[in-house]
C-alpha cells in the first residue's frame, strides 16, 4: 500500500503540472513543404537535471536539456558525423596543433534578462574564447578541465586557479573566427568540439545570474530558458529569433514548448505514455518489456499503434570501485566480483534481453564504428574462477574482508533490479553480503567524484564516436592532486594502460590507433577497477503523432526538427 500512495502521489503532481498553461504553446500551424509548428512535447527523464552551467555538465537529463538552450561550433548528426552549426567550416593545421573556425555571423543570443532591455545581443567569436576559458577555471566547479587540457596554456591556467590572463591557445582575431591552439597533436580533438562542455553562452548570463545560472541557460539555441521546479519539471520555448533553417525556407524549431517532467520511476512513465500525458519513453520496463515486443524485438499487440526506434547504443553500463579505498584497493577481490557476475543471466533474465550485448568484452562498446571489441577478452562468468581470486584476496587482506556496499542512483528501476541481480549472485557465488545504498542522481555523482563511494554503478553514454571517449575514464592524469576526481573516478593508474593511451592518442591512422585503444582496454579489464556488465540497446517508444524525432547511438536529443502531425 505504501509503494502505491507514493506512485499516486507522483503521477497527481506529473498530471497538476501538465494543467498549467505554457508560454509559447498554440495551434498547430501549416509550414511550407507539410510540416506544422506549435504545440507541447512532453518529455520524461527519470533523473532530474544537475546544471545547465557548461563546465559542470556530465549527466544524461542536463545535456539533453543543454543540447536544446546552447549551440555549439559542430555538432554530430543521427550518423554521427560531424555537422557545421556556429563555425561554418574549419581548417586543421598540418601538424594538428592549430584548429581555425570560421563563424557564422547572423546568430543571436536568445532574449533574455540578463541583456540590456530582454534583447538578446549577436554571437562574437569572443564569446567562444569566453565560455571555453571558462572551461578551464577551477572556480567554477568544471568537470571539463580534462577535455581541454591539451589546449597550449590550459594547465597553466588551472593551475593558477585563473589568475593569469586568460589562456593562451584560445584566441579570436576577429568577430567572425576563432583558433585554438593545442600544446601537441591530439587526434580526437576535433570530436570534443561537439560535446556539451563545449556548449556557448554569453558572459552577461553569468554575471546576471551568478550561481543560479546553473538553473537557468542563456544561448543561442533553438529553445530559450523558460521555468525549472526542482524534482518537477523544466520548460523550454521556442526561440523565434533561431538562425537556422529547414530545406523548405521554413524556420526551426518547429514545436513551441518542451516539458521536460523528472517522473523517477519507469513504471509511472510508462503509464503517462499510454494514456497520452508524454509523447516519448527512453527505455521500456522490464516487467513490461514482453508486452511490449516480440521475440523479434517488433511492437505487438496494443503497442503496434505507437512508433519505435531501436537502435545499439555506443553505451556501457558498468560497477566501479574507487580502488584507492581500503579492500577494493586489492586487485584479486575485484576479479573475484567480476568472475561471480553472470552477464547472460542479467541480460535474458533481468533485462529481458533489452540489451544489445553482455559486458563480456571491453569497457569501449561493440557498436562503436571500427573498434575491434571481439579481441578484447572480459570476464566470463566462472565459479571456480571467482573462488580462487577470493581466496588469494583473503590471504593478502589478512582474512580480512571489507564490507560491500554498492551505491546506485534512483532512476527508474533497472538499476535496482541489476543491482539486485549482482548482489544475489554474489552472495551466491562467493558467500559474500553487499548493501545497496539508493541515492538521488545529484547526490550519486557527486559522492563518486568526491571519493566517497568505494563500490558504485555507472553508466557512460559516448559524448562522441571515439574509444578514446570511454579510456578516458581510466587515465591516470586525469586524476586531480586534489578535490573531485569527475573523469577518472575510479581512481584507475596503470604505467602500461596510460602508455598505450597516450600512443593511440598519437596515432593519426584511425586502424592503427584502434589496435592501440584495443590494447589498453584489455589492460584495465584485466584490473578490473570498473565491471563491464552490458552494453545499451536504446529503445524509443514515441507517439504515433510525432514527427522526426531526433536519435543517433549516443542518444542525443535536438529537438529543432520534430514535430507534430495533428
Amino acid at each position: 500500500m505504501k509503494i502505491f500512495s507514493v506512485l499516486l502521489v507522483v503521477v497527481g503532481l506529473f498530471l497538476s503540472s501538465c494543467g498549467k498553461k505554457e508560454e509559447g504553446v498554440h495551434a498547430l500551424r501549416e509550414a511550407k513543404g507539410g510540416v506544422r509548428y506549435g504545440g507541447t512535447f512532453h518529455m520524461n527523464e527519470t533523473g532530474d537535471m544537475r546544471s545547465l552551467d557548461p563546465p559542470q555538465i556530465n549527466d544524461a537529463t542536463s545535456r539533453h536539456i543543454g543540447e536544446n538552450i546552447y549551440d555549439q561550433l559542430l555538432t554530430f548528426d543521427s550518423a554521427l558525423n560531424l555537422n557545421p552549426t556556429l563555425a561554418k567550416s574549419y581548417e586543421i593545421s598540418p601538424d594538428g596543433i592549430t584548429y581555425t573556425f570560421h563563424l557564422r555571423s547572423d546568430v543571436m543570443f536568445n532574449d533574455d534578462a540578463c541583456f540590456p532591455g530582454g534583447k538578446g545581443r549577436k554571437f562574437v567569436a569572443g564569446d567562444v574564447v569566453y565560455s571555453w576559458t571558462r572551461a578551464l577555471d577551477p572556480s567554477t566547479n568544471t568537470l571539463a578541465y580534462p577535455y581541454f587540457q591539451v589546449i597550449k596554456g590550459a594547465k597553466q591556467y588551472f593551475d593558477s586557479k585563473a589568475k593569469i590572463a586568460g589562456v593562451s591557445g584560445l584566441q579570436a582575431p576577429d568577430d567572425t573566427t576563432f583558433i585554438v591552439t593545442l600544446v601537441e597533436p591530439f587526434s580526437p580533438f576535433i570530436n570534443y568540439v561537439a560535446v556539451s562542455n563545449a556548449f556557448i553562452y554569453p558572459k552577461e548570463a553569468i554575471e546576471h545570474y551568478g550561481k543560479d545560472f546553473t538553473h537557468h541557460g542563456v544561448g543561442t539555441g533553438p529553445y530559450r530558458f523558460l521555468e525549472y521546479k526542482e524534482g518537477r519539471h523544466c520548460i523550454l520555448v521556442r526561440n523565434p529569433n533561431y538562425w537556422d533553417r529547414d530545406q523548405h525556407g521554413n524556420q526551426l524549431p518547429y514545436i513551441d514548448t518542451i516539458k521536460y517532467t523528472f517522473i523517477p520511476d519507469n513504471k509511472s512513465e510508462i503509464l503517462q505514455f499510454k494514456s497520452g500525458n508524454l509523447d516519448h519513453v527512453y527505455r521500456i520496463p522490464n516487467e513490461f518489456y514482453q508486452q511490449v515486443v516480440d521475440e523479434n524485438k517488433n511492437l505487438k499487440g496494443e503497442y503496434t499503434k505507437y512508433q519505435l526506434t531501436r537502435l545499439p547504443a555506443i553505451g556501457v553500463q558498468f560497477h566501479g570501485f574507487n580502488i584507492t579505498k581500503e579492500g577494493v584497493s586489492n586487485v584479486h577481490l575485484r576479479r573475484a566480483i567480476a568472475f561471480a557476475i553472470d552477464r547472460k543471466k542479467i541480460v535474458k533474465y533481468v533485462l529481458k534481453g533489452q540489451a544489445y550485448l553482455p559486458g563480456e568484452h571491453g569497457l569501449v562498446p561493440p557498436s562503436m564504428p571500427g573498434y575491434p571489441f571481439e579481441t578484447v577478452k572480459g570476464f566470463v562468468f566462472n565459479r571456480d574462477s571467482a573462488l580462487a581470486e577470493l581466496e588469494i584476496a583473503k590471504k593478502e587482506l589478512g582474512g580480512n574482508l571489507p564490507e560491500l556496499t554498492l551505491q546506485l542512483n534512483k532512476g527508474g528501476g533497472r538499476n535496482e533490479d541489476v543491482a539486485q541481480a549482482v548482489q544475489a549472485q554474489i552472495k551466491e557465488n562467493l558467500g559474500l553480503d553487499v548493501k545497496l545504498q539508493i541515492t538521488e542522481w545529484a547526490q550519486h555523482t557527486a559522492n563518486i567524484d568526491d571519493g566517497k563511494a568505494s563500490y558504485f554503478r555507472l553508466g557512460w553514454i559516448a559524448d562522441y564516436p571515439d574509444p578514446q571517449n570511454f579510456l578516458n575514464l581510466l587515465y591516470g592524469k586525469n586524476i586531480p592532486a586534489s578535490g573531485p576526481s569527475s573523469i577518472n573516478q575510479t581512481r584507475y593508474r596503470n604505467p602500461e594502460f596510460d602508455r598505450l593511451y597516450e600512443a593511440a592518442i598519437r596515432e593519426t591512422d584511425r586502424t592503427k590507433a584502434m589496435q592501440l585503444w584495443a590494447q589498453a582496454d584489455q589492460v584495465s579489464i584485466v584490473d578490473a577497477a570498473q565491471i563491464v556488465l552490458f552494453y545499451d540497446e536504446d529503445y524509443h517508444l514515441i507517439q504515433p503523432w510525432v514527427r522526426a524525432f531526433p536519435s543517433n547511438a549516443q542518444d542525443n536529443r535536438p529537438m529543432k526538427e520534430c514535430w507534430f502531425a495533428e
